[in-house]
């Protein structure tokens, strides 16, 4: 029998953490749903609103980041599906029906990206998409398909996308068993950004697909926006400019860095450039990332011996 999986990180959520457990308690689904919470060492009310809902809650006197946390999640779990959930998020009722429908219908869909639609508040209505998947460019930043596109505008058929946001991501748990890397799924080394990105890359090389499904519908608060990075946390920041190598080391081909020399060295000029004038603190990032260089590189021959699909089938995700 089918079960599906909630699956909840939280780090001093209160202040949206009360609605985004309510629309995941209230899903209208005909088999069994289980919701688990990770916090992640909170000092505000998190822990006592989880408590509310009856929920399985693990407490973390430390904050372990989000991919160490996922994975202690995904150890307790044997549901065929689950859906890596933020506390910003406020699912639409028939989320987890729609996506559960899909996953059936569609064996080599190992992921299933939703129609997230931006809010400022989750008690506020929805004014732009969000995200209708990922998408990858040249310069290997990776971007959100139909973002800021007026909702009645949203795209409305199935499609075949790179990835999913890591803000609402369903996994078939399958795909999550054969990509998982001397037992992690969530790769721990990233700590928390772009390891949502460096999932889907991996699944994309093992030969899955990820399906856009625009009936599954959520709204979202999105807190790191290019425009909005100077409001960030400097550690964040340097994560965020370490994780990006990190990605490139352990999944991309070189013939296709090769190929897109030109725009990938404009970009990394750029930010350089940047990080020179406006962000001095991260350039330590570098470092960081040479100093995991060899733990990557020993990932890559891991996954090597995974990989499926070609240099060229993947050639189509970068734009």
């Amino acid at each position: 029998m089918s079960a599906f999986a909630i699956h909840i990180v939280t780090h001093n959520s209160a202040a949206t953490l009360q609605m985004c457990l309510e629309a995941a308690c209230n899903q209208q689904l005909d088999v069994p749903l289980r919701i688990r919470v990770f916090d992640n060492a909170s000092s505000d009310a998190t822990r006592q609103i989880v408590r509310q809902h009856a929920l399985t809650l693990i407490e973390s006197p430390i904050n372990l980041g989000y991919a160490a946390a996922h994975n202690r999640l995904l150890a307790m779990a044997d549901e065929p599906y689950v859906l890596t959930l933020n506390p910003d998020v406020r699912l639409a009722p028939d989320f987890c029906a729609q996506a559960l429908q899909a996953f059936e219908a569609q064996p080599r869909a190992g992921m299933l990206a939703a129609c997230l639609l931006r809010c400022d508040s989750l008690e506020a209505p929805p004014y732009a998409v969000d995200s209708a998947g990922l998408f990858m460019r040249r310069t290997r930043r990776q971007g959100l398909i139909a973002e800021n596109v007026p909702i009645a505008q949203r795209p409305t058929r199935r499609t075949e996308v790179f990835g999913v946001d890591g803000a609402a991501a369903c996994y078939r748990r399958a795909m999550l068993s054969d990509i998982a890397l001397d037992g992690e799924v969530f790769d721990e080394d990233f700590f928390m950004h772009k390891e949502d990105i460096d999932v889907c890359w991996r699944a994309q090389l093992c030969g899955w697909q990820c399906l856009y499904l625009p009936e599954a519908r959520a709204q979202h608060i999105r807190t790191f926006r290019p425009n909005k990075r100077a409001n960030l946390p400097r550690w964040m920041r340097r994560l965020a400019v370490r994780n990006r190598y990190l990605l490139l080391l352990k999944n991309d081909f070189p013939a296709h860095l090769l190929r897109d020399s030109l725009p990938f060295l404009t970009y990394e000029i750029g930010i350089l450039a940047y990080m020179l004038l406006r962000e001095p603190t991260s350039l330590t990032a570098y470092a960081q990332a040479w100093r995991l260089r060899r733990k990557m590189l020993a990932k890559r021959r891991l996954l090597s011996a995974k990989r499926r699909a070609t240099w060229h089938d993947l050639r189509r995700w970068f734009c």
